[in-house]
């Protein structure tokens, strides 16, 4: 790798719209295990960003939780050509940045095994040096673990963090980094912004010549 500065992605939100993706599993586990229950709007949009064991335990006792896991990733798995889609310009975005030599990565509470079936489905694994998966790290994000697991693997002493989730800058912000926030979150700008992260982008392709001047 050329730079001692890395780039560093969420997922879910950030490179694949997974949003659809994700409110469709969660409607199937309840309609199994909880068929009385009417996720509102506000709920699913909870479930954008923390791991899913987090947040099935808002509504299951422990024992259940590993059977509601291997079911909503059954669905999950089953789906993504179905509800996931790729944001604009993020393709042209991870070349431009991999012909330049930086050394990219992805961290995302999401298990390894469904991250590959959203990358694959773009052809996008071949631009990242490094995926930490949720089964990588024992502290997810907000907590800096794999970010700095990142940056001791790929030996670099800065780098940025881009997501668009309130965990993914306040991550990169522990770690000690660069923070950019995007602008398609379903959640919203506001919370994210509160964070002054140092760049919010509308879209991808405006990452470039923010990291291309910090580093």
């Amino acid at each position: 790798m050329d730079r001692d500065f890395v780039v560093i992605f969420d997922l879910d939100g950030t490179l694949l719209n997974t949003d659809l993706l994700i409110h469709k599993s969660f409607e199937h586990v309840f309609h199994i295990y909880k068929p009385d229950y009417q996720l509102t709007e506000e709920e699913h949009l909870s479930f954008l960003g923390p791991p899913l064991r987090e947040s099935f335990q808002r509504y299951f006792p422990n024992t259940m939780i590993d059977e509601l896991v291997a079911c909503y990733r059954e669905h999950n798995h089953k789906n993504h050509e179905n509800y996931v889609t790729i944001y604009p310009t993020v393709k042209e975005t991870l070349d431009i940045l991999k012909q330049k030599g930086y050394p990219l990565a992805l961290v995302t509470t999401k298990y390894k095994e469904a991250a590959y079936i959203g990358l694959n489905l773009f052809d996008l694994t071949k631009y990242f040096d490094i995926i930490i998966g949720g089964e990588d790290v024992i502290h997810s994000k907000p907590h800096p673990e794999g970010l700095l697991k990142v940056m001791k693997e790929t030996e670099c002493r800065q780098g940025v963090m881009i997501g668009d989730n309130v965990s993914d800058i306040l991550s990169g912000k522990h770690a000690g980094i660069y923070t950019i926030g995007v602008k398609w979150s379903p959640k919203g700008q506001e919370e994210i912004k509160q964070l002054k992260p140092d760049l919010m982008i509308d879209q991808m392709k405006e990452i470039i010549k923010f990291i291309e001047r910090v580093s």
